[in-house]
């Protein structure tokens, strides 16, 4: 019998609201661990340094699969690489949860990892799907902020319960499920290929060269890098310093996808942020007022209100991806995609060893070094936003004359 979805059209093609239900359940397995994280490695005997060292090896290893996921995209129907990363998602956190010390982790948080290697190519559906324009910048938000912020309203409490009752173990297990369910959504796309630009083979290097598209991809490493410092560590300060317990600090968790969801209807439904920067502005602002709060505050509800604004560090991959393919050719934009993916994977793999060194130094100082560095990101993508204004003024009164 054949199974259907919901029937919510979400504004979305076919194939894209596929890949939001697909993403749903991909978040899903990832909210329902990432929070208690850092928690389950300490469990396996892991230092500080030795946790910044493992979620760091899970990012160089997203950066080994990236690099030929181009190639991959070309050759291989879309439909078979985002299936096979599944399967390595399903295959590593399974691996995760039988881990007896810190060290045992790699295998599976390679596979993990190997897995992420397939977003470039759900971004390039996505984008071919939706069009071009507002369309696509919708499909963006509700594909990559929306559909995964709904699921980590529930996961991250859930994972606290089962972390509680079962044990941190359990939460793997769960999410290894909910990664067969997006499994199973996904097989249901259609085979189809992503575009491919006729004319002379694409070089990663284009994408630098192209001056619109570099600006872009600084920012994704700058923004990630100092987001993934300052929260990477936040679930070891609530227990440490201020005694916050597992199963509150899953509640906790949860607050962030109420936040995220907050912005992606702000960015979606208020006129101002048609300028993708400015709503990249936004974005940055919040992670930023997080991480001030984890590092000032003193009860637990300030805390609640910091991850709310922490919610912000998801929508910045929706806004990122949305301007980027707005401001590159399409004859490079499945290069780009990737490219952009790096970039935030490096800042995704970096932060963490520099989390653990500063966190043993002070385990406030990640928190605090975050909020130094996104300061003047947050005023250069202010500047940046004005800049484009006033050159689309420029284009729009010339075009008139």
């Amino acid at each position: 019998m054949r199974w259907r979805l919901p029937g919510v059209s979400l504004g979305l093609a076919p194939d894209n609201r596929l890949m939001f239900w697909g993403m749903f359940f991909n978040e899903a397995g990832i909210g329902i661990f990432i929070t208690l994280w850092p928690l389950y490695i300490a469990s396996l005997d892991a230092t500080p340094a030795q946790i910044g060292f493992v979620i760091g090896i899970w990012g160089f290893a997203r950066l080994a699969f990236l690099l030929p996921s181009g190639m991959l995209i070309e050759r291989f129907p879309a439909k078979r690489l985002i299936l096979a990363a599944r399967i390595g998602a399903i295959l590593g956190f399974a691996l995760m949860s039988i881990a007896q010390t810190w060290w045992q982790l790699f295998p599976g948080v390679i596979l993990m990892a190997g897995s992420t290697a397939s977003f470039p190519v759900i971004s390039s559906v996505i984008a071919d799907v939706a069009g071009r324009g507002r369309a696509r910048v919708r499909a963006f938000t509700m594909i990559l902020n929306v559909g995964p912020s709904a699921a980590l309203l529930i996961t991250p409490a859930l994972g606290g319960i089962l972390a509680e009752q079962i044990s941190l173990r359990a939460i793997f297990v769960a999410a290894a499920l909910f990664n067969i369910i997006g499994f199973l959504v996904f097989l249901r796309l259609s085979d189809r290929d992503v575009s491919v630009p006729q004319g002379p083979p694409v070089k990663y290097s284009e994408a630098f060269r192209h001056g619109g598209t570099l600006k872009i991809l600084m920012l994704a490493f700058a923004v990630i890098f100092a987001g993934i410092l300052g929260i990477t560590l936040v679930p070891n300060l609530l227990q440490d310093t201020h005694g916050i317990s597992v199963g509150q600090i899953g509640y906790l968790g949860s607050l962030a996808a109420v936040g995220s969801i907050s912005l992606g209807l702000i960015l979606n439904n208020v006129k101002v942020f048609e300028n993708s920067m400015l709503s990249y502005s936004l974005a940055v602002s919040s992670v930023a007022g997080a991480l001030l709060l984890f590092v000032l505050g003193q009860s637990i509800w300030m805390f609640a209100f910091a991850f709310i604004l922490r919610g912000g560090l998801l929508a910045t991959f929706s806004v990122m991806y949305a301007t980027l393919s707005d401001v590159t050719p399409d004859r490079i934009r499945n290069r780009a995609y990737i490219v952009a993916e790096f970039m935030a994977g490096l800042g995704f793999t970096l932060a963490p060893f520099a989390a653990g060194w500063f966190y043993e130094v002070r385990p406030a100082l990640p928190m605090t070094v975050g909020v130094v560095i996104l300061v003047p990101i947050i005023l250069t993508i202010l500047w940046m936003s004005r800049h484009v204004s006033e050159s689309d003024d420029a284009h729009v009164s010339s075009s008139r004359t």
